[in-house]
């Protein structure tokens, strides 16, 4: 008799709610999830701060609301940010960004911040720009107190700080530029710790210091450039030469055979995580960046007449099965978000655990990485097959490349890397 309740079944009815009459699994005494949680929430709201709960109304109501009150409950129990929830409702911690700065509970603040803005509570803000302030403050301490600790938060506060904030407001700002952005701050407090260890001062530095201190560490040094610029306007240095990071400009393509293999696992491999198969197959079939698919949303995805197209570029992309399937059903059923963030769908095909964010590129990167998927290598494979047989207009329209980009990998992909491939 399966898919049939126990009444209709014509078995006793084991369990009923004693609130709602639900018949179903009961929590605790006697009483549904459902009930249970309606209890603490209201418990919450009898006991907390009148003007506190009246601000978190929409939040507490989409989590009486959660589909899963079972999920709510558990999490209520053991998350560090429903203790935070409830520092709020009682008035013991102010409903405001600057007082969620400093509590200390790791990203389950973060989290619960982007649900409270999400769900009212709290105002939106330049989320980045924000942390990046808590940033400087910690790197300049790390410089000894003087006139170089004062050209650090100088040059980290009006310079790139305010950069950031400009492409916040202008709705520039992408995942990447608050971690960019750190990196510079980072570098220059490493030169000017650096010259303060060999009893230099930032007037004092000249090109073979320079020099020496890039040679004796990471690549990541030569982000120093934006502050020997910076710098050098503003005479506190002489004419300093810092070489620009140089990007590595190419990496042989996966073999083909071995791209085959990957993509049958992903294709056909149920155990791996839905988002890495169809973020790997977009790599390695139509040589989509990860910057670029983790951005993908649901109405990018569209279904026709039993077809499933996807928009990569100015015209919808026909997929094949069976990744029409797997991309159709990451739509329809995105992955778990945490408890706070109830009864609100996700607007990425890819979300993060964030609200309001996407997964990260970089997180995405490694997720692929630990399957053996390499961007550039996976990426050069799937182009170069593509352009063997796609002219370069219909490949720059499905796939979002800029048309000179295009013919390049075309005329690449029927002659010079033909000549290429053979030589070696």
């Amino acid at each position: 008799m399966a898919g049939l309740c126990e009444r209709c079944a014509g078995e006793r009815v084991l369990q009923v709610c004693r609130g709602c009459g639900a018949e179903e699994t009961n929590y605790a005494d006697g009483h549904c999830a459902r009930c249970v949680l309606h209890a603490s929430l209201g418990e919450l709201k009898r006991t907390g701060d009148p003007a506190a709960i009246e601000a978190l109304q929409g939040y507490l109501a989409a989590l009486a609301a959660g589909a899963k009150p079972w999920t709510v409950l558990g999490w209520m129990h053991s998350s560090r940010s429903y203790q935070t929830l409830l520092e709020l409702a009682s008035g013991a911690l102010a409903l405001t960004h600057d007082a969620l700065d400093t509590v200390d509970r790791g990203h389950s603040t973060t989290y619960l911040r982007a649900a409270l803005v999400a769900h009212g509570a709290l105002p939106e803000r330049h989320q980045q720009t924000a942390a990046l302030a808590a940033f400087i403050g910690r790197e300049v301490l790390r410089v000894p107190d003087g006139p170089e600790r004062l050209h650090l938060r100088t040059f980290a506060t009006w310079k790139i700080q305010h950069n950031l904030c400009q492409a916040e407001r202008g709705g520039h700002a992408k995942r990447s530029s608050y971690r960019y952005a750190c990196t510079q701050i980072h570098v220059a407090a490493d030169l000017l710790l650096w010259l303060s260890q060999h009893t230099l001062t930032l007037q004092e530095l000249h090109q073979e210091h320079l020099d020496y201190w890039l040679a004796e560490g990471s690549t990541q040094r030569t982000r120093i450039r934006t502050f020997i610029l910076w710098a050098r306007r503003r005479k506190i240095i002489g004419p300093l030469t810092a070489l620009p990071f140089a990007a590595q400009q190419h990496v042989d393509p996966l073999d083909p055979r071995q791209r085959l293999q990957l993509l049958g696992r992903l294709l056909g491999d149920e155990s791996l995580d839905l988002r890495d198969r169809v973020a790997g197959c977009l790599l390695l079939l139509f040589a989509q960046p990860i910057s670029r698919i983790v951005l993908l949303t649901p109405n990018d995805v569209q279904g026709r007449q039993g077809r499933v197209f996807i928009s990569l570029g100015r015209e919808p992309l026909l997929l094949p099965e069976p990744l029409a399937t797997l991309t159709q059903r990451l739509k329809d059923s995105p992955p778990h978000l945490a408890t706070t963030a109830v009864n609100t769908r996700p607007e990425w095909l890819f979300p993060g655990l964030r609200l309001d964010a996407t997964i990260h590129a970089e997180h995405m990167r490694r997720r692929l990485g630990k399957l053996g998927i390499t961007s550039r290598a996976g990426r050069g494979s799937a182009v170069l097959q593509l352009a063997q047989t796609l002219p370069a207009a219909i490949l720059a329209d499905l796939l979002g490349f800029a048309e000179s980009t295009a013919e390049d990998w075309t005329q690449l992909a029927n002659g010079d890397w033909a000549r290429y491939a053979a030589t070696r």
